[in-house]
């Protein structure tokens, strides 16, 4: 992972670690206030109510999936390009992303492997941005992360040194698949 991959996973764990002690925070701050019964079926309703919307939501993804590699079409894996690997590899970033080279975000999109060969393609929205082919010559490196959706980082290494770290869910899938194309 390089250092932005780095920096990017140490804001969104702190991100986490705040918001849990906001929670815990509120959950006390209502528990003294009103009880802890209402307090207590309320936060368990929550709970079930975002992992239901979840699970759909994942599941729905991983039944397109299922199906475009049943009709013999090539993996994919939702994948988020920074911004400012987008600019060096020659994309065009869209909006006011395309006047700053300082970018610290992402965009959103899909990684396919077809014939070999690693593809990001934005989504509908972005399509002006351009693709991003990754030949065999760049390296990859496949990391699980921690979080909701099996997220994952490949990062990719170009023979001059160029490193870029594209933001995946799934990546055992997306590992067993690059070992497979060699």
């Amino acid at each position: 992972m390089t250092e932005y991959g780095r920096d990017r996973e140490r804001r969104r764990r702190t991100r986490a670690l705040l918001g849990a002690g906001q929670l815990v925070a509120l959950t006390v701050s209502l528990g003294l206030a009103t009880g802890w019964v209402p307090v207590a079926a309320t936060l368990s309703g929550l709970l079930v109510l975002m992992v239901a919307v979840f699970s759909v939501i994942m599941g729905r993804d991983a039944r397109a999936e299922r199906r475009r590699r049943a009709a013999g079409r090539a993996p994919t894996w939702p994948a988020q390009l920074p911004v400012r690997a987008a600019l060096l590899l020659g994309a065009r970033a869209p909006g006011h992303h395309a006047r700053r080279t300082d970018e610290v975000g992402e965009l959103f999109g899909r990684l396919s492997l077809v014939e070999g060969e690693l593809r990001w393609e934005p989504r509908k929205a972005d399509r002006r941005v351009g693709p991003v082919t990754f030949d065999r010559s760049w390296t990859a490196e496949v990391v699980p992360l921690w979080g909701p959706g099996a997220p994952g980082c490949l990062t990719l290494t170009s023979p001059g040194g160029t490193a870029v770290d594209i933001w995946i869910r799934h990546p055992a899938d997306l590992r067993r698949e690059l070992a497979g194309r060699r």
